[in-house]
């Protein structure tokens, strides 16, 4: 079998992707995650390259989005691989060449934790595509090997706690933090791996040296790895929008809801995609086998436990009671522990192959076949060219041309005007170098949010959702519109006027406003001091976009 082993995984690394052809085949006509991802990452570490701010100091502001106020500190640090990507090719091939790593070493932890350490009976065809189902899984693109990659970490911690494949385990969790983050999945991760050490440790009445070494070691290097957010949560005296973060309003009736909705769909950020196949699966086997006294029976019975815990405490996070507490100290008001469901993803899997090896166990190898197809017809559908296919391509969705001539029209360099956006995300005027006042940002000066807010405030007073959403979170510096809702999606297809716009366009050129890029008509823009300019399109644009400029203050 050992002899086999290199076709496996080589096969596997091919069957990976597969599941990304329509982004290599279609190239920047491919659809792609919008949300957290073309919305905002993606022009983050294209801004960085552009604007010379990778290794900025750590007093330094980011130019070009929401006003130029934002630290360097907000993103992630030069020393993360995903910034060198976007240093090497254009934006589109380095998202494009991250998802390849990313999936590809996904395959290759799920497959070698599921051979070294879940001493399964399956074959090695069948846990290969195991491993390959989990690198289909549609995670957050982002997130690199945040999420995908824990398979990999967990099986270099076994490898250690039973002192085998040392130099390669060691070698595993020294590269791995340097495409993951900390602080959006692995930081639980770690965590959880504690808790589960401590109580073996405690049960055996050992300790294993070698483990705790690597585990603190691998700490030190990630906090090393983003100083800067270890800087900025500790040092950094400014006040930020991350004071203001108030997330817990939930009742106890959408608490369970929530509750329910986690632990079936999962998080957008950390999807399985384990309904219906593998809860089915799972929770049949269990059923069937309820009296039977089998190890694997009692693992399903805890591993499923653990994931129903994982889904509780995500939804009781955001739970109202909290909130005594959450005022008191102030890192649970900014920092989200709720985010164990990182973890979710590879819990699914394992049980996953659990469950098939009972079947297989027990000659229901037929079953086992169909129920890996049925998987992977679930992860084909969820393949985010066929999920996103009703939204803009990547190509279609930045509109180069457009914002080119755009950009002509006004005939200025891109450097002496700053733009906001209305019914369209800000990154789209950033990626084509414009200058904005409005954008996507994890934090940023608590003062820019107030006076930002003056702008919008009209329109937040019409509407007590939008006003929650930007004094409570406010990531999302936008120029809102009550009309339209939480929605930037306005393309030529899904059109919609704005009848009575009510911002404050003398504190919008105060701040340095001058265009407003909109993707719909507003109908009262000359009487708020808006001058409609120019409307523009393009074949190969998703939008429409009317420029409109900001009138002098007092014109």
């Amino acid at each position: 079998m050992k002899t086999k082993e290199p076709i496996w995984i080589g096969l596997g690394v091919l069957l990976t992707l597969c599941y990304l052809l329509p982004l290599f085949w279609l190239g920047e006509q491919a659809h792609v995650r919008i949300h957290d991802n073309l919305d905002s990452n993606v022009v983050w570490y294209k801004n960085l390259v552009e604007s010379d701010s990778i290794y900025a100091g750590l007093q330094d502001k980011v130019p070009n989005l929401v006003g130029g106020v934002v630290s360097r500190n907000a993103f992630v640090s030069e020393w993360t691989g995903i910034i060198w990507l976007y240093q090497w090719f254009s934006p589109f091939t380095a998202y494009a060449v991250s998802q390849a790593l990313t999936r590809i070493f996904a395959f290759i932890g799920l497959y070698l934790l599921l051979r070294d350490h879940l001493k399964l009976q399956l074959p090695r065809a069948v846990i290969m595509f195991v491993a390959v189902l989990f690198a289909w899984t549609p995670v957050w693109p982002s997130g690199m090997l945040s999420t995908l990659g824990m398979p990999l970490l967990l099986w270099a911690y076994l490898n250690l706690w039973q002192k085998q494949r040392i130099g390669l385990s060691l070698l595993t969790l020294a590269l791995v933090p340097f495409y993951s983050s900390f602080v959006l999945g692995i930081v639980f991760f770690l965590a959880l791996l504690a808790l589960f050490g401590l109580y073996r440790e405690w049960r055996q009445k050992s300790f294993h040296a070698l483990f705790w070494t690597a585990f603190v070691g691998q700490i030190l290097l990630y906090l090393a790895i983003e100083y800067r957010l270890v800087y900025s949560m500790l040092w950094e005296g400014e006040a930020t929008s991350r004071d203001q973060f108030d997330l817990g309003h939930n009742g106890i009736f959408r608490t369970i809801r929530l509750f329910f909705k986690q632990f079936v769909l999962g998080h957008t950020h950390a999807e399985a995609a384990q309904t219906p196949v593998l809860l089915v699966l799972i929770l049949s086997v269990l059923v069937v086998a309820v009296h039977k006294k089998d190890p694997t029976v009692r693992w399903l019975k805890q591993g499923l436990v653990l994931l129903a815990g994982l889904s509780l405490w995500y939804a009781v996070w955001f739970y109202t009671g909290w909130q005594p507490l959450k005022e008191r100290i102030h890192v649970m008001q900014t920092f989200n522990f709720a985010r164990f469901h990182f973890i979710e993803p590879m819990l699914w899997y394992i049980l996953f192959a659990l469950a098939l090896d009972w079947l297989w166990r027990r000659a229901w190898r037929r079953l086992v076949i169909g129920v890996l197809f049925l998987q992977a017809v679930v992860l084909i559908i969820w393949n985010p060219e066929i999920v996103y296919r009703d939204q803009p391509s990547f190509s279609e969705f930045y509109a180069v041309q457009q914002f080119s001539r755009i950009q002509s029209y006004i005939g200025k360099p891109v450097n002496t005007y700053q733009v906001v956006s209305l019914g369209l995300h800000p990154a789209i005027a950033q990626y084509n170098r414009f200058r904005t006042l409005d954008g996507y940002v994890n934090f940023y000066p608590l003062t820019y949010k107030q006076k930002f807010r003056t702008i919008i405030e009209g329109e937040l007073n019409k509407s007590s959702k939008l006003e929650h959403y930007f004094d409570d979170w406010g990531n999302r510096v936008y120029i809102y519109a009550a009309e339209l809702g939480k929605h930037y999606d306005y393309t030529k297809a899904n059109q919609k006027s704005v009848r009575q716009l009510d911002i404050d366009i003398v504190q919008l050129k105060r701040m340095g406003g001058d265009y407003l890029l909109s993707a719909v008509p507003i109908r009262n823009a000359s009487s708020i001091g808006l001058k409609l300019e120019k409307t523009f399109l393009d074949n190969q644009s998703a939008w429409i976009i009317y420029l409109y400029r900001v009138a002098p203050e007092g014109g």
